[in-house]
């Protein structure tokens, strides 16, 4: 069955066009499960009701919350004005119309099995991050459409459940890095801000920050009243969306912003969606300044006029930090809005990874306090004149010596943060099964599984960042399975390095190999005297900043090869 197209003057923008192009082009490679990534604030929503709208087959469109189904039918019916659209959730029950919008907590069994397999055309999921959730594997398990869409713009899930099981590829991927720099997103000026809470003795819970935990440390009064003082100082009278840890922490937060005169309201789930809707109404007119809450608004929640997000809790999932920072990133013609004020709150912890601006947008280092984010893309993709001038020291007549030099200083290393691997080992010490069957595979390689990890291994772990005193209170066992995550997730990167570097400085490829990306040691970060040394070499600061170890002894012996032999070291 297929539906009325009539054209409706929905002009797409070129990432649109593309993302709809990359979709029909892998149906016809047999790919149907596939996986929209775009950035927030880019139109997820309105891409995907025009492509349905292209197809004109029965659609459904499935969100993971009620109050986000209204906001999908709504654009289906601007999008899609002969198109009859149906609700499903709660009492309403609009099951036999064209295109459905339907939340996944109404689609009971009994719902869900009204309609037959193949009844939908085109199945399209929001949010699609979620859909690893069992919730949503019994509707797509059930469902065969000859389309399956996902919609995120976090292709990724804290808690390990792996997209792959649901979907066969990203098909099309626009980020927010691109979204800055062809203008369709604002720019970001973040402002670091140093709180006193400990975070060390916060414990990790799917991934992230143990709530609970979480809000015991950070909500306090001192710490509530820095969050204000910095609103204050970097983005008086904005319109902004505060997160915080916990719905308390909001409340609180909110209070003590109104004690300094500035209109503040909190918001959370239990509170009634029409409550909620007056907030946001009041937050959009100006009326309020300042809404705090816990994770409420962190996805489905889109305001332009929203200026400034306060980071008012840290978090160590780049999922949640890009839905965080997304509610601010939209453009907002109407107010003038040039940039978003970003205001981090980051306290004391030696134990725990948090996400920042650099892991977000992908830069390799974090952009000054109040500077520009679009300003710190351009720095890093611009050839600096050190750069330039190693390079044409080199002994390579190739055009693809910009490619190769690029390809290195924009591939930093996979993130396997040594406290990442802290949390796995966490995790696998609470699961008795999971560590006894761990700890008999280890027994096969090794003597005295349980004893104290060796002075070797403490020193191989120093040299991944691990801290010494926590380093030295791991077994054996644990140090291996640390090392050898670090080796596995490092070890195929490292070789496609070794390559390029040989390709870019006229080395035996089976040489580069062997000196650069075959031990464990050659690995690792290299050392602040090997940095130093690069630097005398006049080896460009970019490709110095990525370097392992292994890549640097290279270099350093070729520079010095080059210098005693009295011809230009270009290394």
């Amino acid at each position: 069955m297929s539906l009325r197209r009539t054209p409706v003057n929905n002009t797409l923008r070129p990432y649109q066009e593309a993302a709809i192009a990359a979709s029909r082009q892998s149906l016809t490679q047999g790919i149907t499960r596939q996986i929209w990534s775009l950035a927030t604030g880019t139109g997820k929503t309105f891409t995907g009701t025009t492509y349905a709208q292209q197809r004109g087959l029965p659609t459904l469109w499935l969100v993971h919350r009620d109050e986000l189904v209204r906001q999908a039918a709504e654009s289906f019916s601007k999008g899609w004005p002969e198109a009859s659209v149906g609700i499903v959730k709660a009492a309403e029950d609009d099951y036999e119309a064209p295109v459905v919008v339907a939340s996944v907590q109404s689609l009971s069994a009994k719902r869900l099995t009204r309609w037959t397999p193949d009844r939908f055309g085109t199945v399209i999921v929001d949010e699609c991050h979620h859909a690893p959730a069992i919730s949503y594997r019994k509707i797509l398990d059930y469902l065969h459409p000859q389309l399956l869409l996902g919609l995120t713009a976090t292709p990724y899930r804290s808690d390990k459940a792996s997209l792959g099981e649901v979907f066969d590829k990203i098909v099309h991927s626009y980020g927010i890095q691109e979204g800055i720099r062809d203008g369709y997103l604002v720019d970001i000026r973040a402002f670091r801000v140093e709180g006193k809470a400990d975070l060390d003795e916060v414990h990790t819970s799917g991934g992230d920050f143990n709530q609970t935990e979480l809000s015991r440390a950070l909500n306090t009064p001192p710490r509530n009243r820095l969050i204000v003082d910095a609103y204050q100082q970097h983005a008086a009278g904005t319109r902004a969306i505060g997160f915080t840890a916990g719905v308390q922490h909001a409340y609180n937060l909110a209070t003590m912003f109104r004690d300094a005169g500035i209109p503040a309201e909190a918001i959370d789930g239990s509170m009634p969606l029409d409550d909620r809707r007056a907030v946001l109404a009041r937050l959009k007119t100006g009326e309020t300044l300042v809404v705090l809450n816990d994770s409420v608004l962190s996805e489905g929640f889109d305001e332009p006029a929203v200026r400034t997000v306060i980071l008012a809790r840290p978090t160590k999932s780049l999922a949640l930090f890009t839905q965080m920072v997304g509610r601010g990133t939209r453009p907002s013609p109407e107010t003038g809005k040039t940039h978003m004020v970003l205001l981090d709150i980051v306290d004391s912890t030696r134990r725990h990874k948090l996400m920042t601006v650099k892991d977000l947008i992908g830069l390799r280092k974090d952009p000054k306090d109040g500077t520009s984010v679009a300003e710190r893309m351009t720095q890093e993709s611009r050839l600096s004149d050190e750069a330039e001038r190693w390079l044409t020291r080199l002994h390579l007549h190739s055009e693809d010596v910009l490619d190769l030099f690029e390809s290195l200083t924009d591939d930093p290393a996979p993130s396997v943060d040594w406290r990442d691997l802290l949390d796995d080992l966490t995790t696998i010490a609470d699961d008795p099964d999971r560590r006894s069957e761990v700890e008999r595979y280890y027994a096969r390689f090794m003597q005295n599984p349980l004893d104290p990890a060796t002075a070797l291994q403490q020193t191989r772990l120093a040299e991944f960042g691990w801290l010494p005193d926590i380093a030295s209170t791991l077994t054996k066992w644990e140090a291996s399975y640390a090392l050898d995550k670090h080796r596995d997730i490092l070890a195929q990167w490292s070789a496609h390095r070794a390559g390029t570097l040989a390709q870019l400085m006229g080395w035996d490829p089976q040489q580069a190999q062997a000196a650069m990306a075959n031990q464990l040691w050659q690995l690792t970060p290299a050392t602040p005297k090997q940095r130093a040394l690069l630097h005398r070499l006049h080896v460009p600061e970019e490709l110095i900043v990525t370097v392992t170890k292994g890549e640097a002894s290279q270099l350093i012996d070729t520079g010095l090869a080059a210098w005693k032999g009295g011809a230009p070291a270009h290394a």
